[in-house]
């Protein structure tokens, strides 16, 4: 490492020319809908919703994946960030703002690789071709478009910059060392709060330390090691008080059930694998869960297994080659080394972690392999060849981070993208079946997507009860509904949503209402505060003769938890009505069902009903009934009440007669039949 020009001025049309390739490369990343994690954040956590001290708590105070499943990350600076997307800049949940944040940060931590490039390289064309490669590649979308990326960007920002401000501070004297200190542990803070692989921090400042030792006594080195713990024991304190523990699923890392050197070896894979991909990006995926990545199987031969072997073989070689260059390539021995300090903390070699692989875990050791690769490429070529070289391989990165960010557009070509660079992956099956199963005309594709899911893993609980639903949909097919809502059952005993979609289908099997109230109260016993069960467990029980009381008592439980149900209030009404004494009971949560929801034509039809029982309300009855037809014309239970009211009133006989005949017409009935054939001869 050499001393940096004096002047930086001369570096702002380099480092405007990154930010304009970069707006190339990512321009329709803006375009890109919340998929995946990302909806799961900016849609599901409340805490970013508005800015109040409780949600500020509980940022702070909680884990990253707020009321999911524990995950043990301790992420408030990311989460933070997205409130103040959500709220202070008004993004709500429109995608682009966020696309547009993460693109700054990116852009930001491109300028950052650039100054490190100066003080690594001096020469401003090399620090250029950094910050280009590694700005530009592909490999790193995953970061960068997809929304839930934020975190390795604000953790590689941290980084990135203390570690140019422990270069800058251990050349300083005096104030501006402490300044440039000062800076650098609070940049460290920002990491580490951003996302926990940050703390490799004091491993790069080793690493650096290590490869230019000339720059400074280890004396002078000291206070900024000493600087660091400031940050650290913030976070492990805040961190400490929050009451979690990483719960790693066989799915998102199928190494839990291998053997120690098992999971090494495949782990060791893995490595191979991104550098593969930065080699040569051309199927990248965003989801690596089971089984897109098989584990080492001990057969030599076979191609799988020899990937781990090539992989180990390329990191040993690296290592060595890196260590013999530490006093004559020195850049060499520090890029190398940061590519495999940078990416231990999601390796799966020292502990096992939440994923197997992600493309977005190479955000920031992509920057040793990209260092490697400026080297390479000033060693083997003559100076313009190099820039040509360069420029083509720069274009070539541009262009598929641009087509890479069309696979980004929505869920449906996130997961079509996904199964075809991984079709041996459970997941991406399932998750395209759920995509697929809303959609018009696509009820088969969605099954044949959860069918392949289970060829893969037939133990994946959710694609058995995601088949469930599809299934549910088919004439005929309710028995093998039932089926494999069952078999999600019998893995999962307290999956509460399986519960109640089977006691949904068991209630419309004659004889079978007994087993749909246990499947509703299993769900309960596994969470009180299910409101779709307590809701369709006071609709059964309001069929059973003398169980009306309970049925209320299930609706009140219902409105407890969302007393904004409009549909919980109407059919509390439908069941007070049904019982002597509680009329203006019943008329007062028809009339809450009707407040909240207007336009709700049954609750106006409902209504009407009681009021035609009552002295004296037969205009208002009316009233109601025309209100239900203008939100529900084709409503017949509304037309013919609507008929009975009009023949109860003199002079109103031939619109009493209009009404029958339009509910007819509507849905063929032989009572409505028998009343208008009772009016048709009374008119004779």
């Amino acid at each position: 490492m050499h001393k940096p020009p004096a002047s930086w001025s001369r570096h702002g049309w380099r480092i405007l020319l990154l930010w304009a390739l970069l707006g190339a490369a990512y321009s329709n990343s803006f375009q890109a809908a919340l998929v995946f994690d990302g909806a799961k954040i900016v849609m599901q956590d409340s805490r970013i919703h508005a800015v109040t001290p409780e949600n500020i708590r509980l940022i702070f105070s909680e884990e990253y994946w707020y009321k999911g499943a524990p995950s043990g990350l301790y992420r408030p600076l990311t989460t933070f960030s997205f409130l103040l997307n959500y709220v202070a800049l008004s993004n709500g949940p429109d995608p682009a703002g966020y696309h547009w944040t993460n693109f700054l940060l990116h852009g930001i931590n491109v300028t950052l690789v650039y100054a490190l490039g100066i003080l690594i390289f001096v020469d401003p064309a090399l620090a250029l071709a950094l910050a280009a490669l590694w700005g530009l590649h592909p490999l790193l979308t995953d970061s960068v478009t997809n929304v839930a990326g934020r975190a390795d960007l604000l953790a590689a920002f941290g980084v990135l910059a203390a570690l140019l401000c422990y270069m800058k501070g251990t050349q300083a004297r005096g104030p501006r060392k402490l300044a440039w200190l000062a800076a650098m542990a609070a940049a460290q803070a920002a990491g580490l709060f951003a996302k926990e692989n940050a703390a490799v921090l004091p491993a790069i400042l080793l690493l650096c330390d290590l490869a230019w030792p000339e720059r400074a006594t280890w004396r002078a080195r000291a206070s900024a090691y000493a600087a660091l713990a400031v940050p650290f024991a913030a976070w492990l304190y805040l961190r400490s008080q929050v009451q979690t523990h990483m719960l790693i699923h066989f799915l998102e890392n199928p190494l839990l059930g291998a053997g120690f050197l098992t999971a090494r070896l495949t782990a060791v894979k893995v490595i191979g694998k991104l550098v593969w991909l930065f080699v040569w990006p051309a199927g990248l995926s965003a989801d690596y869960s089971y089984n897109a990545i098989p584990l080492f199987g001990w057969h030599f031969f076979q191609w799988e297994d020899a990937k781990a072997l090539i992989a180990l073989a390329v990191c040993l070689g690296a290592a060595l080659l890196a260590f013999r260059s530490r006093q004559s390539r020195k850049s060499l021995f520090f890029f190398v080394a940061f590519f495999f300090v940078a990416l231990l903390p999601t390796a799966n070699l020292v502990i096992l972690i939440g994923s197997i692989m992600a493309e977005r875990f190479a955000y920031l050791p992509s920057l040793g392999l990209a260092g490697c690769a400026v080297l390479a490429l000033h060693m083997l070529f003559r100076k313009r060849a190099a820039w040509i070289a360069l420029a083509f391989v720069c274009l070539g990165l541009s262009a598929r981070t641009y087509t890479r960010n069309l696979d980004w557009r929505d869920e449906l070509s996130f997961w079509t993208s996904t199964v075809n660079v991984s079709p041996a992956s459970a997941r991406p099956h399932n998750n395209l079946g759920n995509t697929l199963l809303p959609q018009p005309g696509r009820l088969p594709d969605a099954i044949a997507e959860f069918e392949a899911a289970l060829r893969i893993w037939p133990d994946y609980t959710d694609a058995h009860y995601n088949l469930g639903n599809a299934l549910a949909q088919i004439p005929g097919r309710l028995p093998d509904a039932i089926a494999e809502y069952r078999q999600a059952l019998r893995m999962e005993p307290d999956f509460a949503q399986a519960h109640i979609n089977l006691g949904n289908l068991l209630s419309q099997i004659p004889g079978r209402l007994p087993d749909a109230i246990a499947q509703f109260e299993a769900a309960l016993r596994t969470d009180p505060d299910l409101a779709d069960a307590h809701y369709n467990l006071g609709t059964i029980l309001s069929q059973i003769p003398g169980r009306l009381p309970d049925a209320v008592a299930q609706f009140q439980a219902t409105l407890r938890i969302q007393p904004d149900s409009a549909k919980a209030h109407n059919n509390l009404g439908t069941v007070l009505s049904q019982m002597p004494g509680h009329q203006s009971d019943a008329i007062a949560e028809y009339q809450a069902a009707l407040r909240l929801q207007p336009d709700y034509a049954r609750a106006h039809n409902n209504l009407a009903n009681i009021l035609l029982q009552m002295p004296g309300r037969l205009t208002d009855a009316i009233s109601e009934y025309q209100a239900a037809l203008r939100f529900e014309p084709n409503l017949a239970e509304a037309h013919a009440n609507l008929g009975s009211a009009f023949s109860e009133m003199p002079g109103r006989m031939a619109e009493a007669i209009a009404e029958y005949e339009a509910a007819l017409r509507i849905s063929p009935d032989p009572e409505v039949r028998r009343r208008l054939d009772r009016l048709l001869a009374g008119k004779r």
